[in-house]
């Protein structure tokens, strides 16, 4: 919740042209805010990043993880990014099937449920036998 607040209230104050640029140098993804929101979107951008690399989740279950997310969203820029990661890490093209199709089942069964209106207590009963 702080860093919350901190990202809020850095991104009400105004920065430089200086600044700005020295924001854009560091990533180009910064020019998708606006211009006062940009110091606080790089410091969201590095803390969310950091889960890769930080565990608890090994950073190549990360990106597995990334990309059936991904490609449940139908991400076009998220999927190329986590599978190069993926593979620079040691993933297979079945490892990187695999969660693909983990998305797949995951997506189908939840628009099964959904759509048919299954009840969600029941469902729950279910999973405590």
């Amino acid at each position: 919740m702080c860093f919350i607040m901190s990202a809020f209230v850095q991104a009400q104050e105004p920065i430089s042209d200086v600044k700005y640029q020295d924001l854009l140098k560091k990533s180009p993804f910064n020019s998708l805010y606006p211009k006062n929101y940009t110091g606080a979107s790089s410091a969201y951008f590095d803390a969310s990043q950091a889960i890769y690399v930080n565990e608890p989740i090994k950073e190549k279950e990360a990106h597995l993880a990334a990309l059936a997310t991904s490609a449940a969203t139908k991400c076009q820029y998220c999927i190329p990014f986590h599978i190069a990661q993926a593979k620079r890490l040691g993933a297979t093209e079945d490892e990187l099937k695999a969660a693909v199709q983990i998305a797949a089942d995951v997506m189908r069964m939840s628009t099964m449920f959904y759509g048919n209106e299954f009840d969600l207590d029941e469902f729950k009963a279910m999973l405590k036998n």
